[in-house]
C-alpha cells in the first residue's frame, strides 16, 4: 500500500519546509505598561466580598439566592459616583433542567471623551455558582471596588463593569451580553473569576477562547502587571496544541475571545469549573489581585491599540504566529497527501476498481454515525445530558448515573447493531481489501484537506492517526503494527487526560464527559462528522492489515494483494469470516 521511498522523500521536503517555518519564531511583542500607581482599597473589597457571601452564600443560576445577590450588586453599583444608572439585561437560558430566567447587571463609567472612539474596557465578575458551591464572591468585591476607584480616576476610555449571570450555564450571561450591548465598541476585557480564594502569591491567567484562539499578548501584559504577585506560566507547547484542537474553557473570557475581543480572566485556580477555594479571601490577597487588576486596566486605557486574539503558540520564550502554525500543519500532512496520489496512480495501473472500496467505506461509517445519531436522540429524550444554553455544561450536570448509563447502553447497542449489519452489506459489495484500503487512504487525504480548510487545529489530533494508519499498511512485523496502533490511539488518550485535568476528575469520567458533550452537538457537528468518517477509514485500513497478517503477507504491495474471496478451509470446511 505504501511507497516507502516516496513517503520518505515527502518527509524530507516537509521537514526542510518545517525548519524554515520554525526560523520565523519571534520574540514576544512589548507588553503594555501601566502609567498610574494603584490606590486599590483591599479592606473595602474584602468587606464587599464578605457582605455578598452573607446575602447569598450559594447562588445557582436562576435561583432565589441568585436574585438576592443581583439586587445586592445593583445597590452597590448604584452607589458609585459618576456611574450613571445601573442597567439590567434579563434573558432566558434553556438547559436540561429547564428554562432559567437570568439577569446581567452593568454600569458604565465614562472616560474623558477622547478615548471613546478607541473602544471601551470591559470588567466582568461572574455572579452565579454551581449547585452546592460556596465561593465566587471575591471577584464581585474586587470589581465593585475597581468601579469606585475608576470613577474617581482620570482615564480616557469608558469602562464597563458587568456582573454576569449564567457563567455556570455555558457562559450564557456573557454570550447574551455580547449579542445585545452596542453603546460602544469593546477594545478589551478583564474577567475576575474568584481570584482571591487561594493561598500564596500566584494569580492564574486564562486566555483561551471557545474557538481555539487566545489573547496571547494580553495574557503577557496581565502577567507583567501582576507583580509582585506571580502569574502562572503559560501552558506548555503540547497543551497549547490540544487547547487549539479541542478548546475547553469555563471562563467568561472564552466567548469574548471567540468574538474577536482580547480578554483574560484573573483567577485563583486553573481554567476549570468553580469550586470551593483552598482559603477564604484575605485583605493581603485582595490587595494583590486589586493592584494587578488596576494596573492592567490602566495599561489598557493608555494603549493606543490592544492586540487582538491570535492562533499563535509559544515555544519557550518565542512566538510562532498563527499563519505559520497553519502552514506547518499542512506541511505535516504532505506525506499522506503524496501517498494518496501515488496509490491512486497505482490503482489505475493495476486496474483495481476503487468504486467498490468507496461503497464499502460508506457502509463502514454507519456504526459511528449510529452511535452519534442515537446518542443525540437520547439527549433529546433526556437520557443523556444536553447542552447548557448551547455551551459546555458543568461536570456535575453530566452525571454518569443510571439514566445516563441507559442512554449510553442504547447508543452502544445501536453501534454494535450497525456494525454487524455493516459487515453483512460489505460482503455483498465485494470490495477487495486493497481497493477498500486505497479508497480509505484517498478519503483520509481529502478529510485532512477539508479539516485544514475548515478547522486547521483538528489536524493536531488527526495527523498522528493518519500517519500511523498509513505506515501500518507497510509494516512487516506484528510488533510494528501494535506500536503503530498505540500511536493511533495516543491523541485520544491525550485528549482524555487533558480533559480530566481541566475537570479535576478521573480519566473515565473525562472520557464520558467528552462523549456526552460531543453527541449533544455542543462542540459542533463538524468535528463529530470528521471523526465518524476517519473511524470508517481506519477500520478499512485495519481490515487490510489484519487480512495480510492472517495470510503471512504483511508489507506486500497493493498490486499483489488481489481481490478478497471467500474460500473453504481444508480443516473445517467453513468459509473464512469477513472483517
Amino acid at each position: 500500500m505504501l511507497n516507502a521511498r516516496l513517503y520518505r522523500t515527502s518527509w524530507i521536503v516537509a521537514g526542510v519546509a518545517l525548519i524554515v517555518a520554525l526560523l520565523t519564531l519571534e520574540a514576544p511583542s512589548a507588553t503594555l505598561e501601566p502609567k498610574l500607581p494603584s490606590a486599590f482599597d483591599s479592606a473595602s473589597a474584602l468587606r464587599l466580598s464578605q457582605q455578598m457571601a452573607g446575602v447569598a452564600p450559594e447562588r445557582p443560576a436562576g435561583s432565589e439566592a441568585d436574585s438576592r445577590a443581583a439586587e445586592w450588586v445593583r445597590a452597590r453599583l448604584a452607589e458609585i459616583p459618576r456611574g450613571g444608572q445601573v442597567q439590567t439585561q434579563e434573558f432566558v437560558a434553556r438547559t436540561a433542567a429547564g428554562r432559567l430566567t437570568l439577569r446581567n447587571l452593568y454600569l458604565v463609567v465614562p472616560g474623558a471623551g477622547d478615548g471613546a472612539g478607541r473602544g471601551g474596557i470591559l470588567v466582568v465578575a461572574p455572579r452565579d455558582t454551581p449547585r452546592g458551591v460556596r465561593a465566587g464572591t471575591s471577584g464581585t468585591g474586587v470589581m465593585i471596588e475597581l468601579a469606585t476607584l475608576m470613577a474617581k480616576t482620570s482615564h480616557r476610555r469608558p469602562f464597563l463593569f458587568v456582573s454576569t449571570d449564567g457563567s455556570t450555564v455555558g457562559g450564557a450571561g456573557m454570550r447574551w451580553f455580547l449579542s445585545r450591548f452596542s453603546s460602544f465598541d469593546i477594545a478589551g476585557a478583564v474577567v475576575l473569576d474568584d481570584p482571591a480564594t487561594a493561598v500564596g502569591d500566584v494569580i492564574t491567567i486564562w486566555s483561551l477562547g471557545t474557538d481555539g484562539r487566545s489573547a496571547l499578548d494580553l495574557a503577557r501584559t496581565a502577567a507583567t502587571t501582576a507583580a509582585p504577585a506571580r502569574a502562572d506560566p503559560m501552558p506548555s507547547f503540547g497543551q497549547q496544541l490540544v487547547n487549539a484542537a479541542v478548546p475547553q474553557t469555563f471562563g467568561d473570557q472564552g466567548p469574548l475571545v471567540a468574538a474577536g475581543i482580547p480578554a483574560v480572566t484573573l483567577s485563583a485556580r486553573s481554567d476549570s469549573p468553580l469550586r470551593r477555594g483552598p482559603a477564604d479571601p484575605t485583605e493581603r490577597r485582595m490587595q494583590q489581585v486589586g493592584d494587578a487588576s488596576f494596573r492592567l486596566l490602566a495599561a489598557l486605557d493608555a494603549a493606543e491599540t490592544i492586540p487582538g486574539p491570535t492562533r499563535a503558540v509559544t515555544i519557550g520564550n518565542k512566538t510562532l504566529r498563527g499563519g505559520i502554525v497553519r502552514i506547518a500543519l499542512l506541511l505535516l500532512a504532505i506525506p499522506v497527501l503524496v501517498a494518496s496520489i501515488d496509490v491512486l496512480s497505482r490503482l489505475r495501473q493495476g486496474r483495481i476498481p476503487v468504486a467498490p472500496g468507496f461503497a464499502a467505506l460508506t457502509v463502514r461509517v454507519a456504526p459511528a454515525l449510529a452511535v452519534v445519531i442515537v446518542g443525540y436522540a437520547m439527549v433529546l429524550a433526556g437520557l443523556l445530558p444536553g447542552t447548557a444554553a448551547g455551551g459546555l455544561p458543568q461536570p456535575q450536570d453530566v452525571p454518569l448515573d443510571a439514566t445516563a448509563g441507559l442512554g449510553l447502553a442504547l447508543s452502544g447497542l445501536a453501534g454494535v447493531g450497525a456494525l454487524f449489519a455493516a459487515r453483512r452489506f460489505i460482503g455483498r459489495v465485494g470490495a477487495s481489501p486493497a481497493s477498500e484500503a486505497a479508497a480509505a487512504l484517498l478519503l483520509i487525504a481529502l478529510l485532512l484537506v477539508v479539516a485544514w480548510a475548515v478547522r486547521p487545529a483538528t489536524l493536531i489530533l488527526a495527523l498522528p492517526v493518519a500517519h500511523a494508519a498509513l505506515l501500518a499498511t507497510a509494516a512487516s512485523r506484528r510488533w510494528a503494527v501494535a506500536a503503530l496502533a498505540g500511536i493511533a490511539i495516543l491523541p485520544l488518550l491525550i485528549l482524555v487526560a487533558s480533559t480530566a485535568a481541566i475537570l479535576d476528575r478521573n480519566p473515565f469520567f473525562a472520557a464520558w464527559y467528552t462523549f456526552a458533550t460531543s453527541v449533544s452537538a455542543v462542540r459542533g457537528s463538524v468535528g463529530v462528522t470528521l471523526a465518524a468518517l476517519f473511524a470508517a477509514c481506519f477500520w478499512a485500513l485495519a481490515v487490510l492489515v489484519v487480512f495480510r497478517a492472517r495470510k503471512g503477507r504483511l508489507g506486500v504491495s497493493i498490486e499483489s494483494s488481489g481481490r478478497r474471496r471467500r474460500r473453504v478451509t481444508p480443516r473445517s470446511g467453513r468459509p473464512e469470516p469477513r472483517w
